[in-house]
C-alpha cells in the first residue's frame, strides 16, 4: 500500500471531500501525509489585493496558507494520522506552475501517491481557469487520485 501520501489543500469544499479521501486511505495504509499548498501569487494580486509589493503578497499568501494548513493538519491528527507534515509552494503564473510546484514536491519526498480535489468545471470556465488537475494529470508520473466536489 501507500508508505506516502500528498494531498493538495485549498481550503475549498472540494478540496475537504479529498482530504477526507485522503485521510481514509493514510489511516487505512498506516501512511505518512504531506499536507500542500499551492499559492497562487498571480490571482491574489488580481483579486484586489494588487495595492500590496511582493513582500506584502508573500507574507499574506503565507498567513491564508499557514491557516488552511493548521486546519487540515489538525483534521489529519485527530483522525489518526500520527505522521502528518505541511509545506507552502507559491506560484505566479497559474494552474500550470501550480501544477509543476506539487508534482516537483511529490517527487522530492519519493510520494506513492498524490490526492486532489477538482471543480470539475467545462466550456469557458476550463478554458479561461485552466485546470490544476488537469495539469497535474497530464505532468506527474505518480499514481493520481482525484476527487470531484460534491456541487459539481
Amino acid at each position: 500500500m501507500y508508505q506516502h501520501i500528498v494531498i493538495a489543500v485549498d481550503g475549498s469544499r472540494t478540496s475537504a471531500k479529498a482530504l477526507a479521501e485522503a485521510l481514509r486511505i493514510a489511516k487505512m495504509a498506516q501512511s505518512s501525509l504531506s499536507l500542500v499548498h499551492v499559492a497562487s501569487l498571480r490571482d491574489m494580486a488580481i483579486e484586489g489585493v494588487g495595492a500590496l509589493d511582493t513582500h506584502q503578497l508573500h507574507d499574506l499568501a503565507f498567513r491564508q496558507a499557514r491557516e488552511v494548513l493548521d486546519k487540515a493538519e489538525k483534521q489529519a491528527i485527530n483522525e489518526g494520522v500520527s505522521r502528518v507534515d505541511c509545506h507552502i509552494a507559491e506560484s505566479w503564473e497559474g494552474g500550470k506552475d501550480m501544477a509543476d510546484a506539487l508534482i516537483r514536491f511529490a517527487d522530492s519526498r519519493k510520494a506513492e501517491l498524490i490526492v486532489i480535489g477538482t471543480h470539475g468545471r467545462s466550456g469557458l470556465a476550463h478554458l479561461l481557469l485552466g485546470s490544476f488537475a488537469e495539469n497535474v494529470m497530464r505532468k506527474t508520473h505518480c499514481p493520481l487520485l482525484v476527487v470531484r466536489g460534491e456541487e459539481d
